[in-house]
């Protein structure tokens, strides 16, 4: 599983070309910063605030990060707040059973699903042959 890094930012999780885009259209950075790493580019936005650690600032106006795999261990899989991609993070034993519930969810639903359109196509076939049949003279 690949991990990526993570950005803390505004109560949220965000992966790195997400938080410089956000952070450029908020004109907290320059659009030049989209071609750098984000690591970089967060350090530059931050020395250009005037502040020189992470301490200094609340996540709500600047991001926090990189924070490794994903933001870390957690009872739930991490999405970026841009783009919605998995962040990688490592899951709890909670964690492994809120995915479990997850899928099993998932798969009845969408079994429930697939058979009411099986039923659906039935009942529509049966009512459109006797339809068809008590229309002939």
């Amino acid at each position: 599983m690949h991990h990526m890094d993570a950005y803390i930012y505004r109560a949220a999780f965000w992966c790195g070309p997400c938080i410089i885009k956000a952070l450029v259209a908020e004109r907290k950075a320059a659009p030049g910063a989209i071609d750098m790493s984000p690591a970089e580019a967060l350090e530059q936005i931050v020395s250009a605030n005037g502040l020189t650690s992470e301490s200094h600032y609340d996540s709500d106006d600047l991001p926090k990060g990189p924070n490794a795999e994903g933001g870390g261990e957690a009872d739930a899989p991490q999405h970026c707040d841009g783009c919605g991609q998995f962040l990688g993070n490592p899951l709890t034993v909670d964690g492994l059973i809120c995915v479990e519930n997850m899928i099993r969810d998932y798969l009845t639903t969408k079994k429930a699903a697939t058979d009411a359109v099986i039923d659906g196509q039935t009942s529509t076939k049966t009512s459109s042959t006797s339809a068809g049949s008590s229309s002939k003279p």
